[in-house]
């Protein structure tokens, strides 16, 4: 334990990880009692996967060269600075938006990080006023920072109606003839799985697909070892403790579930906050000691 939290010390040191304020893992530890919990919150601790600014601004600079490779494909008029001049910025909305949505956000990166001019960055009822009424094809880069389940991609882009003929964003691509891409940075294999099947003609771009073996709950997760009984007690560890403190299950179907939207039990977080596919007693601070702030959702 005294090792781990010597390695801990380094990671803030050396700014892998953020100061106290933003990554309390020393308080965190101390909601479980000494011996066999902390073992196991450490554990998890080690497992965890914290991704600083710095390296979320690299990882949209790759993303968009993808995207770029993406439009040259399809465009022929495409040519470095169409990024500036013959693109349009967005992203996509959660079912019921909301302005701590991880694309609001990431959106204002563009200008800062990329140096897209703001009149290119539109919210998301300006991105389908300019598909509608454009005469011609639309090249259109939708940001996101994570895409945990897949569900408000599909939502968007099948299911909810937008503009003056209530059509779907779908449609709305399919009749204009416009390039789309969405661009997360990470993605969960469900997330992937999900848009492949259902989002047809949406162009994907991303830096790394998470596999089953990210999901805490999972019996291959690394965090476990391959141990099936260090597995059995690091979650029941987990569900007792998440019990104790008043966060229930919604069998992955609540925002705020036992084991995180959709079940997907990861142990990740940005420098601007932690998805929803992310167990709460990471962040849950009622009668509880929280890792890391939450200030965005994303599912």
């Amino acid at each position: 334990m005294q090792l781990n939290l010597e390695k801990y010390r380094f990671f803030q040191e050396v700014q892998l990880w953020p100061y106290s304020k933003d990554l309390n893992y020393e308080s965190w530890l101390k909601n479980f009692t000494d011996g066999e919990e902390q073992e196991i919150a450490s554990r998890i601790l080690n497992f965890f996967v914290y991704i600083p600014e710095q390296l979320v601004n690299q990882l949209l600079v790759s993303v968009f060269s993808k995207c770029g490779a993406y439009f040259k494909r399809v465009d022929e008029s495409w040519v470095h600075k169409s990024f500036k001049d013959n693109c349009w910025y967005s992203f996509i909305p959660g079912e019921s938006p909301n302005p701590t949505d991880s694309g609001n956000f990431f959106s204002r990166k563009l200008r800062d990080v990329i140096g897209i001019p703001e009149d290119r960055i539109l919210d998301f009822s300006n991105l389908i006023l300019k598909l509608e009424t454009s005469i011609s094809y639309e090249n259109v880069i939708l940001v996101d920072d994570f895409v945990g389940s897949g569900a408000q991609c599909d939502n968007a882009w099948n299911k909810q109606r937008y503009g003056k003929n209530l059509s779907t964003l779908s449609e709305i691509a399919n009749a204009g003839g416009h390039h789309i891409i969405y661009a997360p940075l990470l993605m969960n294999y469900m997330g992937y799985d999900r848009i492949k099947r259902k989002c047809n003609s949406l162009e994907l771009a991303y830096i790394h697909k998470l596999g089953p073996e990210y999901n805490l709950f999972s019996k291959e997760c690394p965090c476990w070892e391959s141990n099936e009984k260090l597995y059995r007690k690091g979650i029941d560890l987990i569900l007792r403790k998440s019990e104790e403190i008043g966060i229930k299950s919604s069998f992955g179907c609540s925002v705020i579930d036992i084991k995180g939207f959709g079940c997907q039990g990861l142990a990740l977080a940005f420098a601007h906050g932690m998805p929803d596919a992310c167990p709460p007693f990471f962040y849950w601070t009622q009668n509880w000691i929280p890792l890391i702030k939450k200030y965005y959702h994303r599912s």
